[in-house]
């Protein structure tokens, strides 16, 4: 089970209340719900707890009830000294949900990366600029360790996602419906504001359909990518003969040349990558990158 001592020097917290929680929230029971301010300890511990009931078994099938939600908040109440309700850990959780449900979209991104070991969606320089510029919320989620990964796999990794973000494959998926909650921020580091919202609708359940070929295509370009990437060893370590296969492509000026090995330098990943590509899908990649940045085109024929 979980280790409060664990938690005794994390931050403090504020906390604004109704009187009616004050009353009724040192128990953990349900009552009418006031404001709090969620820190990233609270949440912690909060995970954790929930973690430790889906590994004991206690969890139905069907998700937590309502004892669960108030078995968690008399523990934060215990240890941090507040006024916490079932419902108030309710709510919070359901932030923690959709923080899963767009990771879990993307982990499925293609071309994306994930290091087990460290918790983290990688993304190439190129397609984490190009998709941090058109999604600036997914940024704290790519090339950076996750926080609480695990604790959450743990919680909704079997069960079933809900949101636009857990829309994948051929599953049966729930959409989920509810209107948005207010709050201050997303980021699973950062402490936020919640409080109890009317009910929601029901959420109904859609199939969603994929085209079998391109599912297929997409799964074996992301194999491909990272058998490439685990062939190329030490990251850091440019390739052997980088320079001299670069000269040896034909047609282009020696400045556009120069311009893409100091690229690959820079990125040793897609550097080993290329070496491993036959000529004329080499030629391929200078082209487009030197049409991309210089904005000159060249026939590849």
């Amino acid at each position: 089970m979980i280790n409060l001592l664990a938690y005794t020097q994390m931050d403090n917290v504020e906390v604004t209340a109704s009187a009616t929680t004050a009353a009724t929230g040192a128990s953990g029971s349900n009552g009418k719900s006031g404001v709090v301010v969620w820190t990233n300890s609270m949440s912690t511990m909060m995970l954790g707890f929930l973690a430790d009931l889906v590994a004991s078994g206690a969890r139905t099938s069907s998700g937590f009830k309502s004892v669960h939600h108030n078995q968690c908040a008399q523990a934060l109440n215990g240890h941090f000294k507040l006024s916490l309700t079932g419902d108030q850990c309710s709510n919070h959780l359901k932030k923690w949900r959709k923080m899963w449900g767009r990771i879990v979209h993307l982990k499925n991104l293609s071309g994306a990366l994930w290091d087990e070991d460290t918790c983290t969606i990688r993304l190439s320089d190129e397609q984490y600029a190009g998709h941090c510029n058109a999604f600036k919320a997914d940024a704290p989620y790519l090339n950076t360790p996750i926080e609480h990964y695990r604790a959450m796999e743990t919680i909704f990794g079997s069960t079933t996602a809900t949101g636009k973000y857990a829309k994948s494959g051929n599953d049966v998926v729930s959409v989920d419906q509810e209107e948005e909650e207010s709050e201050v921020n997303l980021s699973p580091n950062v402490g936020e504001s919640s409080s109890k919202v009317p009910p929601k609708k029901k959420a109904k359940v859609v199939k969603i359909e994929d085209d079998p070929l391109l599912t297929t295509l997409k799964d074996g370009f992301k194999m491909m990518v990272e058998a490439l990437v685990k062939s190329g060893g030490d990251d850091d370590v440019v390739s052997d003969g980088l320079w001299d296969a670069l000269v040896a492509i034909q047609g282009f000026d020696e400045a556009h040349i120069a311009h893409y090995y100091d690229h690959l330098v820079d990125t040793p990943k897609t550097a080993k990558a290329f070496m491993t590509l036959s000529l004329a899908n080499k030629l391929v990649w200078v082209t487009r990158y030197v049409e991309k940045t210089f904005e000159v085109l060249y026939n590849l024929n």
